[in-house]
């Protein structure tokens, strides 16, 4: 696999970053949220510990199931 230089990774991370940002703009100007109502009612269903990192893989897996 090849290295990845610290500039590089700083430039992906901010890229990511502004992806994140429009999706969360485009959401907004549309009023459809970014999470869909169905993953969240996934989410409920599985009924999850109070943990953020568990939460927040189930919600990763569940958006790219999507």
């Amino acid at each position: 696999m090849a290295r990845t230089s610290a500039a590089n990774r700083k430039r992906i991370a901010e890229m990511k970053a502004r992806a994140r940002q429009q999706r969360i703009l485009q959401a907004k100007r549309s009023g459809k949220p970014e999470i869909p109502d169905r993953i969240l009612k996934k989410l409920a269903a599985l009924n999850l510990p109070n943990n953020a990192w568990v939460y927040s893989v189930c919600l990763d897996a569940l958006m790219r199931g999507a």
